[in-house]
């Protein structure tokens, strides 16, 4: 076998596995001829992310500790984050693929930086903020951004 065919096995496992963790299965909506979902007259829909009892309404602020989830994607959106509501800290984590961090660091990239590396060691980062979907944020789908409006030490 030589390097031209590992590197495209390699390419083909990436494009096939999008991340090094599957994702939760969920029901769907029916697939529409083009294979999205679609409503009952047919148009396509956005399916918004899993449900978890612990989430809160989309918009509604909530207090999270947020930790690295070890999930590594070679495609976006990636669920890089698991993010566990501090008053249901046994609750499964909500997977989370972006921080939107710019309005607690207003903008310094030294102080985002620092607030990441936070998330990688055993405690987490304490983040009141709101969940949401952006849709189409990359080949991979959908992404849960959580904007932070707080972060607490």
């Amino acid at each position: 076998m030589n390097s031209r065919s590992l590197v495209l096995a390699a390419l083909v496992l990436g494009f096939v596995s999008g991340c090094s963790k599957p994702p939760a299965a969920t029901s769907s909506p029916p697939a529409s001829e083009n294979g999205l979902p679609s409503s009952e007259n047919g148009t396509p829909t956005m399916t918004p992310p899993p449900r978890h009892d612990s989430q809160p309404k989309p918009g509604e602020s909530a207090v999270y500790i947020v930790k690295d989830s070890g999930v590594r994607c070679f495609a976006p959106p990636c669920p890089t984050y698991n993010a566990f509501p501090v008053d249901k800290p046994d609750a499964e984590p909500i997977p989370v693929h972006e921080l939107e961090l710019s309005a607690v660091t207003k903008g310094s990239d030294e102080q985002t930086e620092a607030l990441i590396r936070k998330t990688l060691d055993g405690t987490g980062l304490k983040i009141q903020g709101t969940l949401e979907t952006r849709p189409n944020a990359g080949p991979a789908g959908a992404a849960t951004v959580l904007r932070a409006s707080k972060v607490e030490n």
